[in-house]
């Protein structure tokens, strides 16, 4: 009576792995697509990491040597408790009555790897009458 049932026993396990190797290979399948899809949302949310780190490197960035930029302070005078700021006149060729009309202070950024200073002018773009640097056309 034993060897009738062992055979019966055997395919019924056969058949039964049979089915769980099927099951898991259609999880396989659909993982790997789930996969395929997180990596190329992976990939596109990189590149626009990249694209956005690219377009602010400009001022986080040495144009020299690519290395980070700090803040620094320019100013005039030989009283450090009293510093006067560097501020540029700006000239508006636009302006009917001719001569300098306002000033924008001047900005630097030094490089922490090789030291170059990058200066800039701070103009603001703002209304005409309006405080707080140069108005741009």
């Amino acid at each position: 009576m034993l060897s009738s049932h062992a055979p019966v026993a055997y395919r019924d396990d056969r058949q039964a792995l049979s089915l769980q190797v099927a099951e898991l290979e259609r999880e396989n399948e659909r993982l790997r697509g789930e996969l395929e899809e997180l990596r190329g949302e992976a990939r596109k949310q990189r590149d626009e990491d990249r694209e956005n780190r690219r377009r602010t490197g400009a001022e986080a960035s040495c144009v020299l040597c690519g290395g980070s930029l700090l803040p620094v302070a320019l100013f005039a005078g030989r009283d450090l408790r009293a510093p006067i700021p560097i501020a540029l006149s700006t000239l508006r060729f636009g302006d009917p009555h001719g001569g300098f009309t306002r000033s924008a202070p001047v900005r630097a950024r030094v490089c922490s790897s090789c030291g170059y200073v990058h200066c800039f002018i701070d103009i603001q773009v703002g209304d005409e009458g309006g405080e707080g640097g140069d108005v741009l056309p």
